[in-house]
């Protein structure tokens, strides 16, 4: 019997014997425990999920006409499965491996939920994220923002953040931004409450604040009337505009220096806007490690966590535990840069008398 034949006998004998031992001790399919969020207390899951109980029901309910699974085959992951584990990565930004062993499912079944979710999540943009736009929307938020510093006719302030990420192959330089790592540039426009009226989250890590604006949605209709009887606020990076205030360079009236700290207080609502989004969302933040994303994924998690943000001031969920962060993600330390690139523009003189008159007409 030759070498060749010799193996094949052995080989089927093996074959034998499994198949045997296969039909004496039937293997018996292993479930991993799942938990289950309304087995938590309210502490636990609002730390866990950054929301209460009630809340993620209003999700699962409101999600749930896209989340059914298509066919129920043995252990189809039901809804509420789906949204908490979404809502366990953002609000933790852990990898998905411990993630899905902590909601008791694999690292391919979790990515599945995080992607069913944020498909599912952003269809409802609208419904989360309008910049006011009605007589009387406008009333109230100018009306809100006038309490903080008496600046008046302001309805939104506007910045910038970076969401750090894994750069495309090939493109590093273009993702790259001033402090060195790689981003996505978001811009954001929030009211006096913190609540998100506006995102543009398109733009790699390299492009300026100004550049962004001026690509943007909501320049346009700025600039084309649809939106009119008030102004956004931005620092120096910013261009100014008739409908976007920014900071006198070196002030020498005392009308000025009322202007600049007004405008600065007023403004700061979007620094803890940021705080308060990246700290609630930790996938948001550099502490919670880099987005392992592309760059339209990465986009897709940023626009659902200012979705949730709001979610979570309307429905008066506690502010994140720990210090805020501080948004200084490439604003001071670049804001000089900036304001560099836009110092060769000169206004439109339109805008120095806009600007001028509420100087001397009202500081």
């Amino acid at each position: 019997m030759s070498a060749v034949q010799l193996w094949l006998l052995c080989a089927m004998a093996r074959r034998r014997e499994r198949q045997q031992r296969r039909r004496t001790y039937p293997l018996q399919r292993v479930y991993r425990p799942r938990t289950q969020f309304l087995d938590l207390t309210e502490d636990q899951c609002i730390r866990r999920y950054r929301f209460n109980k009630e809340t993620i029901l209003y999700l699962c309910n409101q999600l749930e006409s896209d989340l059914l699974p298509t066919a129920w085959r043995g252990q189809a992951l039901p809804v509420h499965v789906k949204v908490t584990t979404a809502l366990a990565f953002l609000a933790s930004g852990n990898f998905q491996t411990p993630l899905g062993s902590t909601s008791g499912i694999s690292q391919s079944a979790t990515s599945r939920c995080i992607a069913q979710f944020l498909e599912a999540f952003l269809r409802r943009d609208t419904e989360y994220i309008a910049f006011p736009e009605q007589e009387q929307q406008l009333h109230e938020t100018m009306t809100e923002f006038y309490e903080l510093a008496q600046f008046p006719s302001v309805v939104g302030a506007i910045d910038c953040t970076h969401i750090p990420i894994r750069p495309p192959s090939g493109k590093e330089a273009t993702y790259r931004n001033r402090k060195s790592f790689h981003s996505l540039n978001m811009q954001v426009v929030c009211n006096a409450s913190n609540i998100i009226t506006d995102v543009c989250a398109c733009f790699p890590g390299s492009c300026s604040n100004a550049y962004i604006l001026s690509q943007s949605g909501l320049h346009d209709r700025f600039e084309s009337g649809q939106i009119t009887g008030g102004w956004l606020l931005g620092d120096k990076g910013y261009p100014l505009k008739t409908w976007l205030m920014t900071p006198v360079v070196s002030p020498e009236e005392e009308t000025e220096k009322n202007y600049n700290m007004a405008h600065k207080q007023t403004r700061a609502v979007i620094e803890k806007t940021f705080g308060l989004l990246k700290t609630r969302f930790k996938c948001l933040d550099r502490s919670g490690g880099q987005l392992l994303y592309t760059p339209g994924k990465a986009r897709d998690i940023f626009l659902a966590c200012c979705m949730l943000h709001n979610l979570a001031l309307t429905r008066k969920m506690p502010d994140p535990e720990g210090p805020q962060l501080q948004h200084t993600d490439a604003d001071e330390e670049g804001e000089t840069a900036q304001h560099q690139e836009v110092s060769h523009l000169q206004p439109h003189e339109q805008a120095v008398a806009v600007r001028n008159e509420l100087i001397h007409g009202h500081f």
